[in-house]
């Protein structure tokens, strides 16, 4: 399957994945000031166990940084 994170090409040997499982495979582990959209559409947090990502599925991962 072949899907994009901000704007980068994925492919996983896998046919479904959960948006909570992408994430696991980018690394992120402390999920905490991450927000998600797929295909400009913001998910809540709360559905990202359920939230099934498809081919050609466009997924933005934005992170907040703490400066001063």
């Amino acid at each position: 399957m072949d899907f994009t994170i901000n704007d980068q090409p994925f492919s996983v040997d896998q046919d479904s994945l959960t948006l909570e499982e992408v994430l696991a495979l980018k690394g992120f582990e402390n999920l905490q000031g991450v927000a998600v959209a797929v295909n400009q559409q913001v998910v809540p947090r709360t559905a990202w166990k359920k939230k099934s990502i498809k081919s050609h599925d466009q997924l933005l991962i934005i992170t907040a940084t703490q400066g001063g």
